[in-house]
């Protein structure tokens, strides 16, 4: 009995990478990669974050406030990143905003799989 996986395995990783894709607003899927969504503390995540890195990264993050607080408290533990101040409430406000977490996550139906034996 030989199963032939490779399929198989190409085929699980292209469902899962869908079925792991975060649901973006219109605002969100009118922009270029990177690109913030306007609106208030646009600007402080602009200054502060692209500082060190790109603002795709943090485009491609999706968190309540709670997630981004860890992030940043993260980031200055580990990263160097400066104390935010004043600044930190309305940039983890815009964050929670504009790249929060769905509220109900899309999910997909489990797979029905039928194994079979393959001739030797």
């Amino acid at each position: 009995m030989r199963f032939k996986p490779a399929m198989r395995t190409w085929c699980s990783g292209a469902v899962l990478a869908l079925a792991c894709a975060p649901v973006l607003t219109q605002a969100q899927r009118d922009l270029k990669p990177g690109a913030l969504v306007e609106g208030p503390g646009k600007s402080l995540v602009q200054a502060h974050c692209s500082a060190c890195h790109s603002l795709a990264l943090v485009t491609q993050n999706r968190g309540d406030a709670e997630h981004w607080t860890g992030l940043i408290r993260w980031m200055q533990a580990e990263h160097k990143l400066w104390d935010l101040g004043s600044a930190e409430a309305p940039l983890v406000e815009y964050l929670a905003t504009h790249y929060g977490a769905p509220a109900n996550p899309p999910r997909r139906q489990p797979l029905q799989t039928q194994w079979r034996e393959e001739p030797d």
